[in-house]
């Protein structure tokens, strides 16, 4: 099949197999996978066009929501924090969208920019699991322990509030 937009030539499969383990992984972290499906796109189907970061966009868009509402229905969802990244999200967004325009239309200079990151983001995670950062993770622990205490205080209400609507 050729989508014809893109010239990418690929079994229509293809994208949505890949997609969906990418999905199913990244939704376990709270992570759209769109960073992901980048290299895929570029690497595998070919497309290197600006239109690839969109078409990243667009998933995010369709991906996140159901994510998001199950993250709220259980309760987990910190939205203090929620709040401050979206307000850094939006500006985050449209400037990124003008500097890939602007500065990075070139697939070879995108690709080595997408490369960087995603390098950054291994090395993050190789560090994370040395001893080293296993320290610094004490605080982190103690406020995951407060925040699954108001979680379960949450849901415990959530909860008797059902079981005094039944009766």
């Amino acid at each position: 099949m050729v989508f014809p937009v893109s010239g990418v030539e690929v079994f229509p499969l293809v994208p949505f197999i890949v997609a969906f383990i990418v999905s199913f992984f990244t939704s376990m972290g709270g992570v759209s996978g769109a960073f992901l499906l980048l290299p895929f796109q570029m690497s595998i189907l070919g497309f290197t066009s600006p239109a690839v970061s969109p078409t990243n966009l667009v998933y995010n868009i369709v991906a996140i929501p159901s994510g998001v509402y199950q993250y709220i229905k259980e309760g987990r969802m910190a939205w203090p924090l929620a709040w401050v990244i979206i307000a850094g999200t939006l500006p985050g967004v449209f400037i990124g969208a003008v500097f890939r325009i602007k500065y990075l239309p070139d697939p070879k200079n995108f690709k080595f920019f997408v490369g960087c990151v995603l390098l950054y983001i291994a090395i993050r995670l190789l560090y994370d699991l040395t001893g080293r950062a296993g320290s610094k993770k004490k605080k982190t622990r103690e406020l995951e322990e407060k925040f699954k205490e108001r979680s379960n205080q949450i849901r415990s209400g959530k909860q008797a509030g059902q079981l005094l609507r039944l009766f």
